[in-house]
């Protein structure tokens, strides 16, 4: 039997599209000795963190990307109904690099391609090339819908486009999904046997390899049913609407020996599987927090110092002037903790967007949990309870004997959100 990865898998969070639950998802592929699973959502990375914490678990490689919707014109075109869907393209991490360039991609395809589908374009695909593995996807890519209108030509310039730009990173795809339907066949798998014979005479004359995949939607072959009401509520229409939209029931997490047995005349495309999992590096996902900077305003070279100043100043109104010694003493303690913890920085930049909204106008919250224990907080306007008078606990809030970031939950933030 040949090796085979799936690199083409939807899960649940491919919203009302894919039913696939990832842990058991990448259960299934571990009792069946896959060492390899990638996660292809469409048009969002919703679930990779999940997927790669899961994937660690069963020791499987996790491979990371996204199925993309690629405008036929510019991404910032929001005018032409007919691009809303944009074309299908696979996009893989091949490494860190890529990684953050699949990120890159996604952000860009909501701020500013997002028309009905969140869209990439060429553009931003050559220029965030570095670090990614490329496949054609279904009969939804641009190089299938080309040669399902018999325009062979431009399928051939579209694949050649896409291997000048990623070489040996870009891949042809060829499914099979054989439903036993005559209608259903004659509207998919008769589409998808059209595509993969030109897909595969491209892939010699262009030299361009070849990969077998399946749309995996679900996870078992039992779970089409599911699926299909699943697509109705997505669609908005009756399960027994004629004119519905309906998948081929096709669409399971197939096992390798499926896979072998569907793709038995072409044993290369099983194949180049592998090649693309040997391709693929691995990085980890985790790392420490990176605190931003904050802008100091003039005569401050210190975020330690600038975050002492504001709060001694807010601490005369509050408690008197001078500062009363006890008080300054806790005051000390608390920003010599924040300082040793290395979140000076956060405190400055809630303190900012704090006040910020109550210059706007916004209504703020006096402060809830943990937080409401610090007098550092209190003296600089995050929060309005008095810690000291209430005698709340600093430690609930920062332990350096409990190291994590600190969260001021302070329903601010979600009203600062909304007015923004």
């Amino acid at each position: 039997m040949i090796p085979f990865t799936h690199f083409h898998v939807h899960s649940q969070f491919s919203i009302l599209d894919g039913a696939t639950n990832i842990e058991k998802m990448l259960k299934k592929a571990s009792e069946n000795n896959m060492s390899a699973v990638s996660l292809t959502d469409h048009g969002n990375m919703f679930g990779i963190k999940l997927f790669f914490d899961t994937a660690k678990k069963y020791d499987i490689k996790a491979i990371l990307g996204v199925e993309a919707y690629v405008s036929r014109t510019s991404r910032h075109n929001k005018k032409i109904k007919e691009d809303r869907s944009g074309e299908h393209l696979i996009i893989l991490a091949k490494n860190m690099t890529g990684y953050h360039n699949l990120v890159k991609l996604c952000s860009l395809s909501y701020i500013e391609g997002y028309y009905y589908k969140p869209r990439v374009d060429k553009e931003i695909l050559e220029k965030y090339k570095e670090g990614l593995i490329i496949s054609s996807a279904c009969l939804g890519g641009e190089i299938p819908q080309k040669i399902m209108k018999s325009n062979i030509e431009d399928a051939e310039k579209s694949a050649m486009w896409y291997k000048n730009v990623f070489g040996e990173d870009y891949y042809l795809e060829i499914m099979r999904h054989p439903s036993g339907n005559a209608e259903m066949d004659k509207n998919i798998y008769d589409n998808q046997i059209l595509c993969n014979e030109a897909i595969m005479d491209i892939s010699k004359k262009l030299d361009i390899k070849v990969i077998a995949t399946n749309d995996v939607h679900f996870l078992n072959k039992e779970d089409a049913e599911a699926h299909d009401l699943l697509i109705c509520l997505n669609t908005g229409r009756d399960v027994d609407d004629p004119t519905r939209m309906r998948y081929t029931r096709q669409e399971w997490f197939k096992t390798q020996e499926e896979m072998n047995e569907l793709f038995k005349d072409v044993p290369e495309a099983l194949k180049n599987t592998q090649e693309i999992v040997d391709k693929i590096e691995f990085y980890e996902l985790d790392h420490d927090p990176i605190m931003p900077d904050f802008p100091l305003p003039e005569g401050f070279s210190d975020e330690d110092d600038y975050l002492k100043h504001l709060t001694y100043e807010g601490a005369k109104p509050r408690y008197g002037n001078p500062i009363p010694a006890d008080v300054l003493e806790r005051i000390d303690f608390e920003l010599a903790t924040i300082k040793n913890m290395g979140f000076p920085g956060y405190f400055l930049i809630v303190q900012d967007f704090i006040q910020a909204g109550r210059d706007m106008g916004v209504v703020v919250g006096p402060g809830r949990g943990s937080a409401a224990g610090s007098a550092v907080a209190y003296c600089t306007g995050i929060t309005s309870i008095d810690p000291i008078k209430y005698d709340l606990l600093f430690e609930r809030f920062l332990n350096p004997d409990r190291i994590s970031m600190p969260d001021i939950d302070n329903r601010t933030k979600l009203c600062f959100i909304f007015c923004c």
